[in-house]
């Protein structure tokens, strides 16, 4: 759990990168500030727990991700974010749900930190051109967003894309990624570079919308086989 000082510092560096992030890009019509959904949730997480989850961009977003999700989405967000609530539930409490109820995914989102690798909107479609372009003129931020967080997991939400980015571009990580075998079905490594003093678990994800259910039991495994649960 983490103090009221340190919760306080983290509000105000986050705070602080979101301004200097926006005004890189002035020229956008539309910035989408993202990060710790809760902080009195985020900071009375248990140890190990405190989750990342990195995606690409939003879809036709306006204003900030974390207020979307604080105040409980949309009508539509159900499709993308029940499986990030199924993720983050198997993670917290060790439980699949096989149905997310709609009070239950407002709950549960407002326990994570989410970033997107692009700060402006897109479409439907994210195209993986703009997302990449994005992240490389950002890697410095982006690095610093994430490592600010302190995460125990990363979860990496559209397959090699996303988590390739994290890996090879935002951290430049020389750790392996563990294939997947016959315990699990997920790609996987541990970092040494996002923390100081510990390990980061990265889990390479399908992008939540287009998730199956299945996915979350996979995940299961991976916190399993780690330790993690």
């Amino acid at each position: 759990m983490m103090t009221c000082v340190q919760t306080q510092k983290l509000r105000r560096d986050e705070a602080s990168l979101m301004t200097e992030w926006q005004t890189r890009w002035a020229q956008s019509a539309c910035f989408n500030a993202d990060g710790v959904v809760d902080y009195e949730r985020w900071s009375a997480l248990p140890d190990r727990k405190h989750i990342v989850v990195l995606l690409k961009e939003t879809n036709g977003l306006h204003g900030s991700l974390v207020e979307f999700l604080y105040h409980g989405g949309s009508k539509t967000y159900y499709r993308t974010w029940n499986n990030v609530a199924r993720w983050a539930n198997m993670i917290l409490n060790g439980t699949y749900w096989k149905f997310v109820p709609k009070s239950s995914l407002d709950d549960m989102v407002r326990n994570i930190a989410v970033v997107n690798l692009k700060k402006c909107p897109g479409g439907a479609i994210a195209s993986s051109k703009a997302v990449r372009q994005a992240a490389r003129q950002d890697a410095d931020l982006l690095k610093c967003q994430i490592q600010l967080y302190e995460p125990d997991i990363i979860l990496t939400g559209g397959w090699g894309l996303v988590s390739n980015i994290l890996h090879d571009e935002i951290f430049a990580d020389d750790a392996e990624w563990i294939r997947p075998h016959e315990e699990t079905a997920l790609w996987y490594y541990k970092s040494s570079l996002v923390c100081t003093g510990k390990e980061t678990l990265v889990v390479s994800m399908p992008h939540p919308n287009r998730a199956a259910k299945n996915w979350t039991l996979e995940l299961e495994k991976v916190l399993r086989a780690i330790g993690r649960l």
